[in-house]
């Protein structure tokens, strides 16, 4: 009998959808780390998507922006470490209007 964790990725995979979850989980573990790591900007932090192998923030004001920048390095090792993210090549941080 196949386990979930097996059977998941299969069904996924199947019907197309691994590429659109994977980037949801990526989405997810990413906005969880900023809200552990800025607790303070959480509201103000909004992780959009993952698409390309770049991971898309939006800060709300610029004081959100520039304590995101300053801790995205530590993200992007976390996301290729903890995450286990392969090919993350870059965060793009933009204000939200």
């Amino acid at each position: 009998m196949d386990r979930i964790s097996s059977l998941l990725p299969k069904v996924l995979q199947k019907r197309g959808l691994q590429a659109q979850a994977t980037a949801s989980h990526i989405v997810h573990i990413a906005q969880e780390w900023l809200r552990q790591a800025l607790p303070q900007f959480s509201a103000d932090l909004h992780v959009e998507r993952y698409s390309d192998a770049t991971l898309y923030i939006s800060a709300a004001h610029s004081i959100a922006a520039q304590e995101c920048q300053q801790v995205l390095p530590l993200l992007k090792i976390y996301l290729q470490k903890e995450g286990g993210v392969k090919n993350l090549e870059g965060i793009q941080l933009t204000r939200a209007r």
